[in-house]
């Protein structure tokens, strides 16, 4: 049925408004990509005891993308006020991001005022845990609103690449979480935050192997089981983690290649899904995304495993051996729970896709 002039204007604020809402959504995914590179920037700064202070780079490169992701919230609200019919569909990213932004712009006083009183500030600092709790929030936001449209709009071809941008900051401020509550960088002059060391072993065994198969599968599932997103995914992964985590440490620059092997366990799922997407085939691609997690966090998990199983003090120069050392050992104790925790992320995976996408009520 032909549409009337009068209908025509409504139409288009609907598709104006949609799409308002969809910049928003990738302003606030982009905002908090560049958050989780300077909060991994910061975590090596400190652990190189490079001079630290509010005004360091990493810090000027995560309040930056909180900016952004401020503009994008604020593109969001306004896209989602001028919406007419799909006001409810696009409510639950709103509310996320607006919970997520307040934690976010929250911070940064907060984070100012804490290093003036206290100077150095832990990883499970109060200012930081509120940073990284508010980066998960927008990064929830961002990808549900992003999923949303694609959805509604039945987007194809080069669209569906802003999955990647929607569910990569969701991997990487959810790794930002187990970080603060496994890795020993919490201690200062005036807090002594370290998580206990049984307490971080089972947190890094049993989350980041979860993580790591829930995204990918994630991924997998909102793209319709477009071949290469997960490869893209895990590369891009594996690109910013090296770029942060390794190549500032020049003791460990010639791990590089050893680090860009763990890209194969991201592209075998690729092709074994491509080819077969049978229970059974989910079912190892879980257990070998999980089973890899040690690797793919290279090098800053040896810091949880060493504090239970050795106990050695490491300086940056010696990360490496020690991470060899305790390889074996650590794969003993933890192949079998993060196979596990891989698999069961396959269904938890499926149930968050219908809830994203709302194919089911």
């Amino acid at each position: 049925m032909p549409l009337s002039q009068s209908d025509l204007p409504k139409k288009f604020l609907k598709i104006y408004s949609e799409k308002i809402f969809l910049f928003g959504s990738i302003f606030t995914s982009f905002g908090i990509l560049l958050v989780t590179v300077g909060g991994s920037w910061d975590i090596t700064n400190h652990l190189l005891n490079r001079p630290e202070s509010f005004f360091s780079p990493p810090h000027a490169l995560m309040y930056t993308g909180v900016a952004i992701s401020l503009i994008g919230v604020v593109l969001s609200f306004f896209g989602w006020h001028n919406l007419q019919n799909s006001k409810d569909y696009y409510f639950l990213p709103l509310k996320i991001k607006l919970i997520g932004i307040g934690l976010l712009v929250g911070a940064g006083p907060f984070d100012f005022v804490w290093h003036s009183n206290f100077g150095l500030d832990g990883l499970l600092s109060p200012p930081h845990l509120t940073l990284i709790l508010g980066m998960f929030m927008c990064s929830m936001g961002g990808m549900v609103g992003i999923s949303r449209y694609l959805k509604m709009r039945n987007a194809k071809s080069i669209f569906s690449y802003l999955l990647i941008l929607a569910v990569l900051p969701i991997w990487l401020s959810g790794s930002g979480i187990i970080s603060s509550l496994s890795l020993p960088f919490s201690n200062t002059d005036y807090f002594q935050l370290n998580p206990e060391p049984t307490f971080a072993f089972f947190v890094a065994s049993l989350a980041f192997p979860f993580l790591i198969s829930f995204s990918m599968l994630l991924i997998f599932r909102l793209s319709n089981s477009r071949f290469g997103m997960m490869s893209l995914l895990g590369g891009l992964f594996l690109l910013i983690y090296s770029s942060t985590a390794i190549v500032p440490n020049f003791a460990l620059f010639d791990s590089i290649q050893f680090y860009s092997l763990n890209l194969i366990p991201f592209v075998i799922p690729d092709i074994l899904l491509k080819v077969n997407k049978s229970r059974k085939s989910m079912i190892f691609v879980g257990g070998l995304l999980g089973s890899v997690f040690y690797m793919i966090y290279y090098p800053y998990v040896m810091y949880t495993f060493n504090e239970s199983l050795l106990g050695k003090l490491v300086s940056p120069s010696l990360i490496y051996f020690v991470y060899f050392e305790l390889i074996e050992t650590v794969l003993m104790y933890t192949v079998l729970p993060a196979i596990i925790m891989g698999i069961i992320a396959i269904f938890v995976s499926e149930k968050i896709t219908e809830k994203i996408l709302m194919l089911k009520s």
